[in-house]
């Protein structure tokens, strides 16, 4: 992708990659009872752990392919616009804890993968746009 991209888009264009947003299911996937009940943001030290394959945390492969994504840009005039590892740390910015209505949560389960809004994804597009301007005026 990172070939056809260099080969195919003109140099004048910005070209940014963004990673994916991470997940916060714990304890299982969306469908598998998981769940992501914290109303404070996970700490540095919780990340490691609270991703860990071992306590079936969902984003151990999304690091392995952003790490992929990383080297493959290196060298290259796309940028990154790294949003998982600044998302890992807001588990309570999913709607599941704010949406009340504890039977539903109990019958479907917790929305562990969208995000609320006003919230994280206003901070995803400021980076964004400063990144844009940035390289424009960089030229």
């Amino acid at each position: 992708m990172v070939s056809y991209i260099n080969r195919e888009i003109p140099i004048k264009v910005v070209k940014i990659w963004r990673t994916q947003s991470p997940r916060h299911f714990y304890g299982g996937g969306w469908n598998q009872n998981g769940s992501c009940l914290f109303t404070e943001p996970l700490k540095l030290e919780e990340l490691d752990s609270w991703f860990d394959p071992r306590n079936k945390g969902v984003n151990k492969e999304a690091r392995e392919v952003n790490f992929c994504i990383e080297r493959a840009i290196k060298g290259t005039d796309i940028q990154l616009l790294n949003l998982t590892h600044l998302s890992e740390f807001r588990s309570d910015a999913h709607p599941a804890v704010w949406l009340g209505k504890k039977d539903a949560v109990t019958i479907w389960g917790q929305d562990c993968m969208h995000w609320c809004l006003p919230g994280l994804p206003d901070t995803w597009v400021d980076i964004l746009a400063a990144q844009i301007l940035y390289s424009l005026e960089a030229g």
